[in-house]
């Protein structure tokens, strides 16, 4: 048996559950290896019938003394039957629709069994335990591992067949050198995985756990060094900071943050390198980022190069492409806007004028990195909302040109400080955390959705000053399943009810891109006072005249995404508001009204959204590059990440002594951890 192998050429994993483990991402026998237990039942202490003093799950065992049978109903059996100790102590096993259980059994025969207990009189009563044999051992007297299973998979399939794979295979190679093994005190790779599927005792559960644990942080830190690594040996185009580019401040009608300002001479002292830059800023809703990316666009305009800028939605390339209009006006910079609802023809003669240097900057949607668009002097690349875009786009563009262009990556939704630790691998980071003057706090209320009419009568106060309103719903259509507002219920009974006397508008994903351009149009022109909207409008919208938020359903949304909505407003000097209306009690989703109300902050936002969601669901880790962590918590585990970062740098440094064999394998292993996951990214 080998590592490679297909999970059909296990014994009992046949075809049709071959296809099931699929579905959970295991596809080889070392795919199953690393696909961990969640939790353990402590079917290793045994506890006789006269010990049990408290009800709950134990692990017990007895003699039959007796079976009793009955059917109450025509297809209901239930099968009664009555062990006791060596003392005489008497349990009840509750059996349910198992007619055939008194012919695996006999009376007098020693059996052994686990469940939930309750003690009723002198008797422990146990309803539908598990039962094997006593010593039989299969399913009872060791640390039980319980796995993640989709429907028409039991756990006993996984245990057997992770029982039959761990007495097949021999020895698990050792991937860490010895001298890491010693320093960290860490247990052979061998015994983690034996131990974290079937541990000896709880001790060496832990011990397995902390190998593993470090394990994932050390290949994963260890791969984004790779990747920078590879970027040392790329060369991209030099820009000279000429003086003629600081004209373009003249045309911004305020004064850059002392935040910005930095942000400025990081990404400056970038472009002047022959190194591409690689470079990532975040920053809060409002902060800033884009006229930072204007003049990078205008700098490398001068410099005689070209620019293109990704969006991840049409609504928002369109706002980008009209704000580049105006604000590059008179200065030269050819602008051109491509996305995938551009005709055929008209999309060809971009392509040519594209390839021919006709156009300076290049705003669009995937539609700028598609087959057929090639830049004759592409000197930067600007992504907006970067975790919506990651490494296989940033690939494509750096791959598909001798001289690599610089690479400006812009996202409003901060990542959490704790994971910026681990993502510098891969970009360097520059962090707006500044406001600019002038700029309110959005006043953030959590309303019940029983009080909700309150709220939109409030807002009627603010529409009669000639202010506008979003108001988000979750869904597009009434559901029949969900109980949640819908956009189009939504708007329809607002337009002829609270807000009849006011132009009520309707965007959702659904429209055609050029209905949701003309609706976006209205709102920007305050020729629409209140737009329904689904989440479409979550990144990148800027009507300053808008100042009131209304988020539907907020328990349905995650804190970033709740952040990103109300970012929506307070985007101008008036003050701005926030109500998010809420249904239900689920104290994850109070504690996120918690947090909205408690704070603007978005860093602040995203370590908590860290703390509730777990690392695999925030910003889109895996637009990274990066496989989900399946044992390693970026805030629970902090001390064995910096240790693991630590021991790479020593082992870069060849402070830690390895051999060069020791070296090879552990490279190799980190290649081949990663490679499958990278290709799958480039190739989709």
């Amino acid at each position: 048996m080998k590592k490679t192998d297909g999970m059909e050429s296990i014994k009992g994993i046949g075809s049709k559950k071959a296809t099931l483990l699929k579905q959970l991402g295991i596809e080889t026998i070392e795919d199953f290896l690393l696909y961990f237990p969640f939790r353990y039942e402590d079917r290793a202490t045994h506890v006789p019938l006269d010990e049990i003093r408290t009800e709950d799950k134990v692990f017990s065992s007895g003699r039959i003394v007796s079976f009793q049978t009955s059917r109450p109903k025509p297809k209901m059996t239930i099968t009664k039957i009555t062990v006791c100790s060596e003392l005489g102590k008497e349990g009840v096993i509750t059996i349910f629709n198992n007619p055939y259980l008194q012919k695996q059994y006999s009376v007098g025969d020693c059996i052994q069994f686990y469940g939930m207990c309750q003690i009723k009189g002198r008797k422990i009563l146990f309803s539908s335990p598990e039962i094997e044999p006593f010593g039989k051992n299969v399913l009872m007297n060791y640390i039980y591992p319980i796995y993640p299973l989709v429907k028409g998979l039991s756990n006993h399939d996984m245990v057997n067949a992770m029982r039959t794979i761990l007495q097949s295979l021999g020895e698990l190679e050792e991937v860490f050198p010895e001298s890491l093994l010693q320093k960290r005190s860490l247990a052979p790779f061998d015994f983690a995985v034996r131990n974290i599927h079937f541990p000896h005792s709880v001790s060496a559960l832990k011990s397995a756990r902390y190998r593993l644990i470090y394990q994932e942080f050390f290949m994963l830190q260890m791969h984004l060094l790779n990747l920078r690594n590879k970027d040392e040996t790329a060369r991209s185009f030099v820009l000279k900071e000429l003086e003629q580019a600081k004209s373009f401040f003249d045309k911004i009608p305020f004064e850059l943050t002392n935040a910005q300002k930095r942000v400025l001479q990081e990404m400056t002292e970038d472009l002047k390198q022959e190194k591409p830059m690689q470079r990532l800023v975040q920053g809060d809703v409002g902060s800033g980022k884009t006229v930072l990316a204007w003049y990078a666009t205008y700098l490398t305009f001068l410099n005689g190069y070209q620019t293109v800028l990704m969006a991840p939605t049409e609504v928002l390339a369109k706002q980008h492409y009209e704000g580049a209009k105006k604000l590059f006006e008179g200065s030269g910079v050819r602008i051109v806007f491509l996305s995938g609802s551009i005709s055929k023809k008209k999309k060809e003669e971009i392509y040519q004028g594209i390839s021919d240097g006709d156009y300076d900057l290049v705003i669009g949607t995937h539609a700028v990195i598609q087959e057929g668009v090639h830049f004759s002097k592409l000197a930067l690349a600007i992504t907006d909302e970067q975790h919506r875009f990651g490494v296989k786009q940033r690939g494509k563009l750096s791959k598909q040109y001798e001289i690599s262009p610089h690479i400006l990556v812009m996202t409003a939704t901060p990542i959490p400080r704790t994971l910026t630790l681990v993502l510098q691998g891969d970009l360097d980071i520059s962090i707006i955390d500044e406001l600019p003057k002038g700029r309110k706090q959005i006043e953030t209320y959590a309303i019940e959705q029983k009080k909700a009419h309150m709220v939109y009568g409030q807002c009627i106060g603010e529409l009669q000053k000639g202010r506008q309103l979003y108001i988000v719903c979750p869904l597009v259509k009434e559901s029949e399943v969900l109980d949640l507002k819908s956009a189009e219920e939504l708007y329809e009974s607002l337009k002829t009810g609270v807000f009849s006397s006011f132009r009520v508008g309707l965007l959702h994903g659904k429209m055609k891109s050029s209905e949701k351009t003309e609706m976006m149009r209205q709102y920007q022109e305050h020729e629409i006072d209140v737009l329904v909207s689904t989440t479409v409008i979550e990144v990148g919208i800027n009507v300053p005249n808008a100042t009131v938020m209304i988020i539907e359903d907020a328990q349905r949304f995650g804190l970033s995404q709740l952040h990103q909505l109300r970012g929506r407003v307070g985007r101008g000097s008036d003050q701005s508001y926030c109500y998010l209306i809420y249904r239900g009690y689920d104290q994850v989703a109070l504690k996120r009204m918690q947090v909205m109300t408690s704070t603007n902050d978005g860093f602040v936002i995203a370590e908590k959204d860290l703390e509730i969601r777990g690392p695999g669901e925030v910003l889109g880790v895996k637009q990274h590059g990066i496989p989900e962590l399946k044992l390693a918590d970026f805030t629970k585990h902090q001390k064995v990440m910096f240790a693991s970062k630590e021991d790479i740098q020593e082992l870069t440094d060849k402070r830690l002594v390895c051999s060069e064999q020791e070296r090879k394998t552990l490279g190799d292993r980190v290649e081949e951890t990663f490679q499958k996951k990278m290709e799958h990214l480039v190739m989709n």
